[in-house]
């Protein structure tokens, strides 16, 4: 299954007219003071670990990553069979589907 056709472009493709994106250098941000789990790294495992702590909204969840801002030029333009399968578990590969061509 291949992604970016015509490059790459972030946000929620089910948006026919998205807004301005929103830069995290335009957001006051900071870490919170106390969380129950810091998952850091937004790579795969990162994010399949949060994915899988989403489900669980009385635990508090904080994600860092040492890159500051989204990615102009995506990491990967492919997803293979068993990552599907495992989003599948995690109860979001039709919506990864849906993005693929």
């Amino acid at each position: 299954m291949q992604f970016h056709l015509n490059g790459f472009n972030a946000g929620d493709p089910s948006v026919e007219h998205p807004g301005a994106p929103i830069s995290v250098t335009e957001l006051d941000w900071q870490l919170p003071a106390e969380v129950d789990n810091l998952i850091v790294g937004c790579g795969p495992a990162g994010l399949t670990l949060a994915a899988r702590m989403a489900v669980y909204p009385s635990i508090n969840t904080c994600i860092v990553d040492s890159k500051f801002d989204t990615w102009r030029i995506a990491q990967a333009d492919g997803i293979a069979c068993r990552t599907v399968d495992i989003f599948e578990a995690l109860g979001f590969s039709e919506r990864v589907l849906k993005e693929a061509y």
